[in-house]
């Protein structure tokens, strides 16, 4: 029988932006590395100062922390930005960052100063940072747009935590701001990344922004090759599709097995980690009934066989971040 526990994990999605012991213990308690993701976000401290948290975990205990480094936006319009970005990522790269992380401002908050419109990620500003990465081998974590519940009133969502989420952040509620480009331009604009760069490894964080349908996620697998997705604060929203359609969830999992790694976002929340780890697993790995916030009721656990298990929770993540220490001591 597998046990939680002892079963090798990667978290590929993680994050702490101040050094916590306690994060040290449950990675040995229940044999996990964490990726911790810096990232160009208001809420989130100075690039320079997640940098270096990130650095001293991975100094603390190696073989289970790793980090995926980012770049400010802020100065964009400088003529010099591309190089100084640059100078930054060889220096997370040489340092030990697995990938690059790149965030939902772009898309959603930064204006062109030309005309006002929103920078989007497809805009030709991007294609010297793309050609760098490309060339350089290095993964790129994109965490572009939102839920498609962020474009819909709240009494539309489908999930729950989103309701909650956008209630308490009207901010972030795209449908009460139409002047953000739609949720299909967001999808496209990502998409043609993948178009544009074939030789680009591109991870779409929280299942992509398509987690409302495993079928249309499935539809950019078949197409792109270099496309994964990691699960992290998504979940439930497959576990919802899993209610009414248990056997194509499942199946979906068991297809693309090599595609999606498992994530957590815990966010400075040590509560939130374990028991994601917890519920996911029972989710992941028995036929029992299960719980989340995100579904009313109860629903089945998908009981995913034991080579697909290795994919989601391990060997996935060291295929796509080849510069991962994937070492794991129990």
């Amino acid at each position: 029988m597998l046990e939680l526990e002892h079963f090798p994990k990667i978290d590929a999605h993680f994050h702490s932006t101040f050094y916590n012991p306690v994060y040290e213990k449950i990675a040995k308690d229940y044999h996990v590395k964490y990726i911790n993701i810096n990232t160009d976000a208001s809420v989130f401290p100075r690039m320079e100062v997640q940098e270096n948290v990130a650095l001293a975990y991975v100094k603390k205990a190696p073989e289970h922390f790793a980090y995926i480094a980012s770049f400010e936006m802020q100065g964009w319009e400088n003529p010099n930005w591309h190089r100084s970005v640059f100078d930054r990522l060889k220096k997370s790269v040489d340092q030990g960052a697995v990938g690059v992380k790149i965030w939902k401002n772009i898309g959603m908050e930064i204006l062109k100063p030309s005309d006002s419109s929103f920078l989007m990620i497809d805009d030709p500003f991007f294609d010297p940072l793309f050609v760098y990465l490309s060339e350089n081998k290095i993964p790129v974590l994109t965490h572009l747009g939102e839920p498609k519940n962020c474009w819909l009133p709240i009494q539309e969502m489908t999930s729950e935590r989103n309701k909650v989420y956008y209630t308490k952040n009207p901010e972030f509620h795209a449908y009460l701001h139409p002047e953000i480009p739609a949720y299909k331009r967001q999808i496209e604009a990502r998409d043609y990344l993948m178009d544009k760069y074939p030789d680009l490894t591109l991870i779409g964080a929280h299942l992509g922004s398509l987690e409302w349908s495993y079928e249309e996620l499935a539809k950019r697998f078949d197409r792109y090759s270099n496309f994964y997705v990691d699960l992290s604060s998504r979940l439930g929203h497959l576990q919802m599709q899993s209610v009414n359609d248990y056997e194509g969830v499942r199946d979906f999992f068991i297809k693309y097995a090599d595609r999606i790694m498992y994530g957590t976002d815990a966010y400075n929340n040590p509560e939130k980690l374990t028991s994601s780890l917890i519920n996911d697993w029972k989710y992941f790995t028995t036929n029992k009934q299960c719980e989340s916030i995100e579904v009313n009721g109860t629903f089945k656990g998908i009981h995913l066989p034991e080579e697909v298990l290795y994919q989601l929770y391990y060997t996935n993540a060291q295929s796509i971040y080849p510069g991962l220490n994937v070492e794991i001591h129990s």
